[in-house]
């Protein structure tokens, strides 16, 4: 499917937590288009500076009939994302997308299991809402790791889903203290079902635990990969990351996250 370069109408721009944001957007062809996983490129002003654009994973879309709107979850961490959280309501924004390969359905129902770090929250409530409403039945755990309490953002949201919620803190400040990796080994040791699958996004180091974990049990994962990205098309070759060939032959290659990606599998990506 072609991508669309669009403007879209910002509906809100509101904080969530101490330098998260959350932003509806309004652009009916995206929405009805964009796939759980996916990002979008975001010209966060109208002028050539910032010369780039940046990529943003949609959070959620909002289920009119058909779409016409959607959400993006954004941490401020530089400029561009500076910017970004002074933009006003009825402020036109440039997007490009939808962008990127999503994440799949499983192929059977059975125990589902989410796990993010930090940000890496951002396209998992949108997943979680489709498999939900495609009429998988679960059961549904999310493990939820962050710095702090004020990382945690959009718990209750999945709650209401049915999903059972895990949270770690690093500091201690809500849930268990540690890392959520750290507890996650322990806590699947004792669980009597294996998943059917394992959805992952966050930082690199937590994303390699998790691979290796459900490598060592014997279950596929799905993992949204953060890279860094300039273009978001496979040209500027920014985003590569190290996998094997889908058809598990000897030679190793680069794949573009923001291409083959941002979601891979656990078992294609070579962690050495």
């Amino acid at each position: 499917m072609s991508l669309l370069l669009r403007n879209a109408e910002v509906l809100f721009n509101d904080p969530v937590s101490v330098g998260l944001y959350h932003m509806g957007l309004r652009c009916p062809e995206i929405a009805a288009r964009i796939q759980p996983g996916q990002f979008l490129m975001v010209r966060v002003l109208e002028t050539l500076d910032p010369l780039l654009r940046r990529p943003f994973a949609v959070h959620r879309v909002y289920s009119n009939d058909p779409p016409t709107s959607f959400e993006i979850l954004y941490r401020v961490v530089g400029r561009g994302t500076r910017i970004l959280a002074e933009v006003l309501p009825r402020t036109s924004l440039s997007l490009l997308g939808p962008l990127g390969s999503g994440f799949r359905p499983p192929d059977q129902d059975g125990f589902m299991l989410m796990i993010a770090g930090g940000i890496g929250i951002a396209p998992l409530p949108f997943l979680a809402e489709t498999l939900v409403e495609s009429g998988l039945r679960g059961p549904y755990v999310l493990w939820f790791g962050g710095k702090s309490a004020g990382d945690l953002v959009c718990v209750e949201h999945f709650q209401n889903l049915g999903f059972a919620v895990e949270l770690a803190t690093e500091d201690g400040s809500a849930g268990r203290k540690g890392l959520v990796t750290q507890h996650l080994e322990k806590w699947m040791s004792r669980q009597a079902e294996r998943p059917t699958m394992v959805y992952s996004c966050g930082p690199h180091p937590m994303q390699r635990q998790v691979a290796e974990l459900v490598r060592q049990l014997g279950v596929k994962s799905q993992l949204s990969m953060e890279a860094l990205m300039a273009c978001g098309v496979g040209t500027c070759l920014s985003c590569s990351l190290r996998c094997r060939p889908p058809d598990r032959g000897q030679d190793l290659y680069y794949a573009n996250v923001c291409q083959e990606g941002p979601v891979l599998l656990g078992e294609d990506i070579v962690w050495e």
